[in-house]
């Protein structure tokens, strides 16, 4: 069996873990991970990262680099996927619900105001050019770190030739030969075994601000304190589905049993699963 080196570090209060069979240390893998997060820094920035002068342009094309590019398609890709459930233009409700509990208004974003329906279809991405209207704000974390995550574990599974594990918050994505036993990953008070592809986890109530908003209201899903994980062949798509199902509600389970991927339901405080999804066994052993 080979051995497996890992190391763990912090990104914007985000744990990061990072795992490659076969290597006697994981200090140039560390550097294709560190160098990615940086990299998303500098796209996402408030009022001075690449996204932000995107934004100040107020709906006219911007020419972008590469990376912010790959981030809107994929983004865009999963609203495509998802029939707009998974949207990036949730921006702006964000901060509606953030003046919600804050001693001032935010000018500009009235909390009566119901978000702009299927807003992603408004932004324009041809080439390396980007526009958003100026009623939109664009926030990318829903696949952003899952893409990362993916490309990072693709990129050092290649040049080490060994399994990789890159987990970055709840977004899992594994490349190359799979240890035996799979991949430690704990989960919602378990461990699982992860045997390839990807993992996500979406939640409402997590507490940097950052959880899932149903597109349509602006406001928390219609089960706010529920968690859902899904395994896919990528991570990408393993979080495209988690946040759809969580925004559908009580149809989530449903739905989700249609899709090819593993998926369950983390227990509430009761450590019974919602009582909307109660009916419904979780297909994570599938």
């Amino acid at each position: 069996m080979d051995r497996v080196c890992e190391t763990r570090w912090s990104y914007r209060g985000r744990p990061v873990r990072l795992a490659v069979a076969g290597a006697r240390r994981t200090t140039a893998a560390r550097r294709v991970v560190t160098g990615a997060l940086a990299a998303l820094d500098r796209i996402t920035a408030p009022g001075r990262g690449e996204l932000a002068r995107v934004h100040r342009a107020a709906g006219r094309p911007v020419p972008v680099g590469p990376l912010l590019r790959d981030l809107v398609a994929v983004a865009l890709d999963a609203a495509r996927a998802s029939d707009g459930a998974c949207d990036p233009t949730i921006g702006a409700a964000r901060i509606r619900l953030a003046a919600r509990g804050g001693p001032f208004p935010v000018c500009g974003f009235g909390t009566a105001v119901p978000p702009p329906a299927d807003g992603w279809r408004a932004v324009s991405l041809h080439g390396n050019r980007l526009a958003v209207p100026p009623t939109l704000l664009l926030v990318l974390g829903g696949t952003a770190t899952a893409y990362l995550a993916q490309r990072c574990a693709a990129q050092i599974a290649e040049r080490s030739a060994g399994g990789t594990l890159v987990a970055i918050g709840s977004r899992v994505a594994t490349a190359g030969p799979v240890p035996p036993g799979g991949w430690p990953v704990p989960v919602g008070g378990r461990t699982i075994r992860l045997r390839g592809g990807g993992l996500a986890t979406a939640s409402a109530s997590r507490p940097d601000g950052g959880g899932v908003l149903d597109p349509r209201s602006g406001q928390a899903p219609e089960l706010p304190g529920t968690a859902v994980t899904v395994i896919a062949p990528d991570t990408v798509r393993a979080a495209t589905l988690a946040v759809t199902a969580l925004v559908r509600g009580a149809d989530g389970p449903g739905w989700l049993a249609g899709q090819d991927c593993s998926w369950w339901i983390d227990p509430g405080p009761d450590g019974r699963p919602p009582r909307a999804w109660d009916a419904v066994v979780a297909g994570a052993g599938r």
